[in-house]
């Protein structure tokens, strides 16, 4: 009975511990965090004009007139992005933006973001539907499009890579592996083996 308790107040002891570690770790790391805001809010506005901003080559992809309303409408949008600043911001956080270029400009550099966000899905399901409707090689035009203005959409590949595979062009898809290692993809190991599956 004694060792029961003993054992009970050492497990009770070693809980509050590790609450009481846990706590002071969170309660560090929210300071840190609200030290870092500080600075952020305080940040001047730099100049951001000089970005890399993404542009989109709108002569390379197939903006015909068609019969199919989704490809009509995924086509408008994007040729209504053609003149508007895109950039892919997904690897920052608020914070870190207006660390880096002032908090002024987060209203525009998220406007910018999202731009690329509307840009990269609508691509992809412009390329989609046209592949899926019996269109391969606009849907191919499409998608190397998208690669092109670095998406980070897993999709856009892996269909770029199946129709390259499907039409035998096993250089291309070699190429797109390449690619692939220099634009900001989450997950990026198993996009490459989902992609080399249609390169053997």
């Amino acid at each position: 009975m004694i060792i029961y308790l003993c054992l009970v107040l050492i497990f009770v002891l070693w809980l509050n511990y590790e609450i009481n570690k846990t706590n002071r770790l969170e309660n560090k790391n929210r300071e840190k965090f609200w030290e870092k805001e500080a600075r952020a809010n305080k940040t001047r506005k730099t100049d951001i004009s000089d970005l890399d901003y993404i542009t989109i080559p709108v002569d390379k992809l197939p903006t015909d007139d068609h019969s199919d309303p989704a490809i009509k409408s995924y086509r408008d949008t994007i040729v209504s992005h053609s003149n508007k600043k895109i950039l892919n911001l997904s690897g920052f956080s608020n914070t870190d933006l207006k660390l880096k270029y002032g908090a002024a400009n987060l209203g525009l550099l998220s406007e910018y973001d999202n731009n690329f966000i509307i840009m990269v899905t609508n691509l992809n399901k412009w390329a989609e539907r046209l592949y899926n409707i019996g269109y391969p090689d606009e849907a191919a035009a499409v998608l190397e499009t998208a690669v092109e203005c670095r998406s980070d959409t897993h999709k856009t590949y892996e269909l770029l890579a199946r129709i390259y595979s499907e039409q035998g062009m096993k250089d291309k898809i070699a190429s797109l592996i390449v690619k692939i290692g220099s634009v900001p993809v989450r997950d990026k190991e198993s996009l490459l083996k989902k992609i080399s599956k249609y390169n053997t």
